[in-house]
């Protein structure tokens, strides 16, 4: 059962509201991968890069199309240390050794195995070492995309897909929150698990544009930040001016009902909803 009651007045009817102007942010979503040829606001931003970053953890998705899409589509491939060893294991596995070449392996490397050293190093990846402790190699990758692969450029004018960072070890997951709250107002950071689709709303209004195709049905509002103030269009159990936080009332288990969310927030808050990739 979901955490929350339905305290809007609105319905959840939603095709009204998607006729009228909305001065807040619009979040594409998974559309960011599938964009619409029916629906042209589901294009790729105009003038936006992408940096495709692979953490430390098993990629996930790994048996669709979902990683070959991301590939072809990314303007940066960078691998957080540990991740060239999944890349390069999968690669070994799949037959796609010579299909996937990072532009770069960053981190401190105490987690980067030789074989996927030599193999990247000798065909043109750069290996990048940053013995600094007091950033995470997540974190790195990320300095590394702004100050060397997009040195002088706007950190806003790249969005980031992340893959991993949301499963395994409780500590990694919430770090990787952490960073994606730190980096919200410079960039749009989106985080794919094995179950969810994560990114970080601004606070004020927002939009998300849903694919029922591979969004869905249960998503989640997490006031990760402090005590936030929400009101929602679009769910099962909408939300009118109510506060939600961490030890209090938090919009888990709920239900997307519309083709577009609204949530207007207080504070940054982190959606997630549940992510079934196109074969």
């Amino acid at each position: 059962m979901p955490e929350i009651a339905d305290l809007s007045s609105e319905g959840n009817n939603e095709s009204c509201h998607s006729e009228r102007a909305f001065d807040g942010a619009v979040h594409l979503g998974s559309y960011l991968l599938y964009p619409s040829e029916q629906q042209t606001v589901t294009s790729w931003p105009a003038g936006k890069e992408l940096a495709l970053i692979i953490l430390n953890q098993p990629i996930p998705h790994a048996e669709t199309s979902l990683l070959s899409l991301l590939w072809a589509r990314a303007d940066h491939r960078i691998c957080a240390d540990g991740g060239a060893n999944r890349l390069y294991n999968l690669g070994k596995k799949v037959g796609t050794l010579g299909s996937y070449i990072p532009d770069a392996i960053v981190g401190d490397l105490d987690s980067l195995q030789e074989a996927p050293r030599a193999h990247y190093s000798q065909l043109g990846t750069d290996v990048h070492r940053m013995s600094d402790q007091d950033s995470t190699d997540f974190m790195k990758s990320l300095w590394y995309l702004d100050n060397v692969r997009r040195a002088g450029k706007l950190s806003e004018d790249c969005i980031v897909v992340v893959l991993g960072g949301l499963g395994g070890r409780l500590d990694h997951i919430l770090h990787t929150l952490k960073v994606m709250f730190n980096n919200h107002l410079k960039r749009q950071v989106v985080t794919i698990s094995d179950e969810n689709l994560t990114l970080v709303l601004p606070q004020g209004k927002s939009k998300i544009l849903v694919n029922k195709q591979v969004d869905g049905p249960t998503c989640g509002i997490l006031p990760l930040m402090g005590e936030s103030v929400l009101t929602t269009r679009g769910l099962r159990w909408n939300l009118d001016r109510y506060p939600s936080t961490f030890e209090g009332l938090m919009s888990t288990s709920n239900v997307i009902d519309a083709p577009e969310v609204f949530i207007e927030s207080s504070i940054p808050v982190a959606w997630t909803s549940e992510f079934k990739p196109m074969p």
